[in-house]
């Protein structure tokens, strides 16, 4: 089984960030795109999806007015190449994830199979993932 370093191009900054590679249970997707390229262009279809991640901690455990701090909220993008299969559901108000699922099929493509919560969930097969824009909201 291939780890989240060998499937996705740039995990390290996110393990970097996060200290581990993370199933983004409880992360919500804030975006999802496909485009094409134009007649003749030389790319490939792409798609891009948006996850919001956040991890919280109890502050002040212990005590009647304990309560739960955000310590990451992070916005990470994750960029599929050479899209060969898209399946997708129910993207809403909230699309909450339960997990996403990477693997590296036979002939060298990778699924990620998104599972749903309450919302968005699915499947893509591409040639290439990579992480896209990362942005740490707790430092803006």
């Amino acid at each position: 089984m291939d780890t989240a370093e060998e499937l996705i191009q740039g995990a390290r900054l996110v393990i970097g960030n996060i200290g581990f590679w993370p199933s983004f249970h409880d992360a919500e997707v804030i975006s999802f795109s496909v485009s094409r390229p134009l007649h003749h262009a030389n790319s490939d279809t792409v798609a891009k999806l948006c996850i919001h991640y956040r991890e919280h901690e109890v502050l002040g455990a212990g005590k009647a007015d304990f309560e739960y701090g955000c310590r990451k909220s992070l916005l990470i993008e994750l960029i599929f190449n050479g899209l060969q299969d898209l399946s997708l559901k129910d993207f809403n108000q909230q699309s909450v994830l339960d997990s996403i699922k990477f693997n590296r099929l036979q002939d060298s493509s990778i699924v990620a199979e998104l599972v749903s919560i309450w919302g968005f969930g699915g499947a893509i097969r591409c040639t290439t993932v990579a992480v896209g824009e990362f942005t740490n909201l707790l430092d803006q």
